[in-house]
């Protein structure tokens, strides 16, 4: 049975210290990540593992004594954990047809990350799964190596085993509540994880651009960093504030008492509910013609991106279409990662309007380069028109909201 866990002793700060030193010096660009981690004891583990929260598990026996790892093996196992982090693998393993197989997503998220490690010449012990030990290609996504893992049925490890729920697989037993602080430090919470990712990113893209860093950045992290870093042109959260304005009632008769999160409001002895208004749903239809080329498909992902950062979307209710003359199933997307572009044939964003109005989106969005017909009377929903193109849009229906995005600038 496994013991408490706990902090680390001061020999095994010691240790984890001089691996920490040891990962970033191999791989600069992640110095965010190794430094924003919670590294705890984890007697019995057998291995390493990471939280959701950030907390990374350590058995300390791999870190002092001798069955201790050699360091250059445990610096790359470090990495490897922290970059189950960096790819916010729980959050992508959500987003995978359930029941999901955690076994195959774990093989799967490994396999992506050891593949760019290698890659960078990092150090790891043997027998780590690659893209090749389960039948792929390298660099590909997860995603991809998730389908042929899980169509070939690899043996399920059991509950419990893995790199933890912040591979997203299952949960190691030795996993702490995120509120539990442990030697005077707390967890992450997602929104310090995602600056976390960015300042990485940022960080990929530099060494990348040659600014600072030493060799070659492996290219699926780059690709990752530039999917991280591609920002959007539009101000969203200004645009869907005021189309939602038009679409979505916020008068109290809409607006419900919710005893879930209480009020911040304090009355001695009585507890006050809070008010929490409608969450709004948001039909994002992207042009995939064949009038739109690679940089056009770009800043359509960017924009998308853009729209889920935007507050006061719900994003289990983001649906995507991708729309040429025919418009393919809705895709529900929490990240632009997930997203299926397909099409190349004629244009008529209609079709994709009607779909997204169809599934009652409360605000459309079009993505497009403006070579399509559009709804000759209003909508039901409100309709933003993201035109992608170098002059200004034209032909966009009065009524709607139209917006110019230029594309291939950053």
């Amino acid at each position: 049975m496994s013991a408490p866990v706990r902090a680390l002793s001061t020999d095994e700060a010691a240790a984890f210290r001089l691996l920490r030193l040891l990962a970033a010096e191999s791989s600069p660009y992640f110095m965010a990540a190794l430094f924003a981690t919670v590294p705890v004891a984890a007697p019995g583990l057998g291995t390493f593992a990471v939280d959701a929260s950030w907390r990374l598990y350590m058995d300390p026996e791999l870190l002092v004594g001798p069955e201790a790892w050699p360091q250059t093996d445990a610096a790359g196992v470090l990495l490897h954990e922290v970059g189950h982090l960096i790819r916010d693998h729980a959050g992508r393993g959500e987003q995978l047809p359930q029941p999901m197989s955690h076994g195959a997503w774990n093989y799967a998220a490994d396999a992506e990350i050891n593949d760019d490690l290698i890659a960078a010449g990092i150090p790891l012990p043997a027998g780590v799964v690659t893209p090749e030990a389960l039948g792929c290609d390298p660099g590909q996504l997860a995603e991809d190596y998730y389908q042929t893992t899980q169509a070939a049925g690899w043996p399920e490890p059991s509950p419990g085993e893995g790199c933890g729920s912040g591979a997203g697989t299952w949960a190691s037993p030795v996993e702490l509540p995120a509120d539990v602080d442990v030697d005077g430090r707390g967890s992450l919470s997602d929104a310090d994880g995602d600056m976390v990712r960015r300042h990485v990113a940022e960080a990929v893209r530099e060494a990348v651009e040659g600014a600072k860093g030493r060799g070659n950045v492996p290219a699926g992290l780059a690709r990752w960093a530039a999917d991280v870093l591609a920002p959007p042109q539009i101000a969203w959260q200004a645009v869907l504030r005021g189309a939602v304005r038009h679409a979505v009632a916020l008068a109290a008769g809409q607006t419900v008492h919710t005893y879930s999160r209480p009020s911040r409001r304090r009355v001695p002895g009585v507890i006050l509910p809070a008010m929490r208004g409608p969450k709004v749903r948001v039909g994002i239809v992207v042009d995939t013609s064949g009038s739109m080329g690679q940089a056009d498909l770009d800043a359509a992902m960017a924009e998308v991106a853009g729209v889920l950062r935007a507050g006061g979307v719900d994003r289990s209710r983001v649906l995507l279409y991708a729309c040429d003359a025919a418009t393919s199933t809705a895709q529900r997307v929490t990240n632009i990662i997930h997203i299926e572009l397909v099409g190349g044939g004629g244009t008529d964003m209609r079709v994709g309007i009607a779909a997204a109005e169809h599934d009652r989106a409360d605000v459309v969005v079009v993505l497009t380069d403006g070579d399509t017909p559009w709804p000759d009377t209003p909508t039901r929903s409100r309709l933003v028109c993201a035109v992608i193109r170098h002059s200004k849009p034209t032909g966009t229906p009065e009524w709607a909201t139209t917006v110019h995005i230029t594309p291939g600038r950053s």
